[in-house]
């Protein structure tokens, strides 16, 4: 007597073609503590998904680029937090389509495009999903020129990024320490800033969010009218003007309700400029206390968010 198996409960290898793909561990994401153990539990979850996989570890920049450069073709699975995206952003080479299995502590990028956390469950989006783009900024201080994915932070926020020393942003505890300590001088900033073709104008403030994803920082939902891949980025201005202040927008900053505090504004804008010099970070990263010119790219990056019907 034989038995018939559906077809839809046969291991995805079974029923299609592998797909080939090149997943990347990022040895130094704040969630991988072993990063060989992580690139063995990835290629299992990714065989399982129908891929055919070539799995490697890449700490050096150097490292991440050649693994890249050598894609031919394959999507390119990235294995890590939000620091991965930010990397294979500033790479400077044609990128190819991307997944994401996020291994991260915050995972704002990953959260913000609702891939799953579990590694098996966010295998399978990587392998099988349909890619989206995904805007990005292109950030022009003085003498650099940054790509940030989650966004740019000036202000009281970005000085207390610059206070922080550890490696990736896992050191929670540390961060907070230097945000409290940044608080407890509370900079004010009057600063010029100018949205699209409109005149430049004054604004007072401690902090700017500038962004094309919800999500920055700690999870922070500083811009939940966010569209990732509609071309256009969001200018949230916070007023504070005290410690108590600046804590209660921080708080409601979580679930993204500072937006109906008094002193608190929105704009929409795809070019802006920041005319007068502010403490600066891009993606968790300083660029010191400058000016700065940020444009929207348009779907910068292009990434498997839902599984194909």
């Amino acid at each position: 007597m034989s038995t018939t198996i559906a077809p839809d409960l046969l291991p995805l290898h079974a029923t299609r073609s592998p797909l080939p793909v090149l997943a990347v561990v990022n040895s130094r994401a704040s969630g991988v503590r072993d990063a060989e153990a992580q690139r063995l539990e990835v290629h299992a979850a990714l065989t399982e998904a129908g891929a055919s996989a070539e799995t490697v570890s890449t700490g050096a920049l150097t490292e991440l680029r050649g693994a890249l450069e050598r894609a031919d073709g394959r999507r390119v699975i990235l294995v890590g937090g939000d620091g991965a995206l930010h990397a294979v952003a500033n790479l400077g080479i044609r990128l190819p389509d991307l997944g994401l299995i996020p291994v991260g502590r915050a995972n704002n990028i990953a959260r913000a495009l609702g891939l799953p956390i579990d590694v098996r469950e966010a295998a399978r989006v990587a392998v099988r999903g349909t890619v989206r783009p995904l805007d990005a900024l292109l950030v022009e201080t003085g003498d650099r020129r940054v790509i940030a994915v989650e966004g740019v932070s000036a202000g009281f926020q970005a000085a207390g990024r610059a206070r922080y020393r550890a490696e990736n942003s896992g050191a929670v505890a540390q961060g907070a320490m230097a945000l409290v300590a940044t608080l407890a001088e509370l900079p004010h900033y009057t600063t010029r800033l100018s949205l699209d073709d409109e005149p430049a104008a004054t604004v007072d403030l401690e902090q700017l969010f500038l962004s094309t994803l919800p999500l920055f920082a700690f999870g922070l939902r500083v811009n939940p009218l966010a569209d990732v891949g509609d071309g256009v980025a969001e200018a949230i201005a916070l007023r504070a003007p005290t410690r108590r202040r600046a804590v209660r927008l921080l708080l409601a900053a979580r679930t993204g309700r500072h937006l109906v505090f008094d002193g608190v504004t929105l704009r929409r804008w795809r070019r802006a400029r920041l005319i007068d010099p502010m403490p600066l970070a891009a993606d968790g990263e300083p660029l010191g206390t400058t000016t700065a010119r940020l444009t929207v790219l348009p779907g910068a990056l292009a990434v498997a968010t839902a599984i194909e019907g």
